[in-house]
């Protein structure tokens, strides 16, 4: 979202950007003023990991209301709660939208949230899964915007040829619906097949307990070198919206194995752009994992296919000129 504040303002627009505090189905523990206090003190309203275009104001609010919210030609949210805040809004707020970025029951209210889908606000999806699960619930025609790739960070450096065929590397989460104990099992199934495997792992949490071969990474700078050290991504999700680490990773060189799922299956063709595995299905992993790591000439066909289709078709320049699109049309 913040990729997007930043092109938009490129391009001349006036970006606000508001993080609320309150939401219409999350209980905070604390007075609203003592948490706005916390935030504020943290830096959050601008965090310093990522690099605002100097127009942008970027505010912690209380809530979303005609206080806060100043006056637009577009108001766009990003969470299925902000779009119940922002159809109260008054006219002087704009056109409303909502991005829809995943099938977003995780925290429960399932049904609120298939709800939300058919409130007067245009809805915006990230993956064509989504689009369909939108008009299932009667939420319209939403408008399919995928995801980007920054393909000047996330390119390929290093030859697929010249990397350690045995080589894989995978995100680390604790979240379960990441499927990373799936992951992890069907590598240690691997390496007892294959013990020259070398595996890599990344993540945003502290170093887990983990056998001695793997190596982990926590928060690394340079995650696209790691990409590129590496012959095979493997993803074993559950679930996803539309998921970046093994789009990434394509554009990094990578031959990716990931699950069957929604959220990969814009850019996951299998035995074109990746090979396919079934959800949980450690077995399947396996059979994937060594199929790639013993046919080089396998592995070096699927890397480089995966790496033209997403570096040819999931550029920035084309999502923001559709989003952008999409704010002029309602406008007419």
């Amino acid at each position: 979202m913040y990729e997007y504040a930043n092109r938009l303002a490129d391009r001349g627009h006036y970006i606000t950007i508001l993080h609320s505090i309150k939401r219409p189905y999350t209980k905070i523990k604390s007075p609203v003023w003592w948490k706005q206090l916390q935030l504020k003190l943290r830096g959050l309203s601008k965090p310093g990991w990522f690099s605002f275009h100097s127009s942008i104001q970027s505010l912690i609010v209380r809530e979303i209301s005609d206080k806060y919210v100043p006056d637009a030609d577009i108001t766009l949210c990003t969470w299925w709660e902000m779009a119940y805040m922002i159809t109260k809004l008054s006219a002087s707020k704009g056109k409303r939208f909502n991005l829809i970025q995943d099938h977003e029951t995780w925290k429960g209210y399932e049904d609120e949230v298939h709800k939300s889908y058919g409130l007067p606000v245009q809805n915006l999806v990230i993956a064509k899964h989504l689009q369909k699960l939108v008009e299932n619930f009667k939420g319209g025609i939403p408008i399919h915007i995928p995801n980007a790739i920054d393909t000047y960070k996330f390119a390929l450096k290093m030859p697929i040829e010249e990397r350690n065929p045995l080589s894989v590397i995978m995100l680390y989460s604790e979240e379960k619906r990441k499927g990373t104990l799936y992951g992890i099992e069907a590598l240690s199934n691997v390496k007892k097949r294959i013990p020259g495997l070398e595996v890599t792992l990344f993540g945003v949490y502290d170093k887990p307990q983990l056998p001695e071969w793997i190596n982990y990474y926590e928060k690394p700078k340079a995650l696209e070198d790691l990409m590129n050290k590496n012959a095979i991504f493997l993803t074993p999700s559950l679930g996803e919206g539309w998921a970046l680490p093994p789009a990434e990773a394509m554009a990094c060189g990578c031959a990716v194995i990931c699950t069957n799922i929604g959220g990969h299956a814009d850019y996951a063709i299998d035995n074109e752009t990746a090979l396919l595995v079934s959800v949980k299905n450690i077995n399947d992993i396996i059979d994937k994992l060594v199929l790639l790591l013993q046919d080089q000439g396998l592995r070096m066909k699927i890397a480089a296919q995966g790496n033209r289709f997403i570096t040819e078709r999931f550029s920035w320049e084309a999502s923001v000129n559709k989003m952008e699109n999409c704010f002029y049309d309602a406008l007419k």
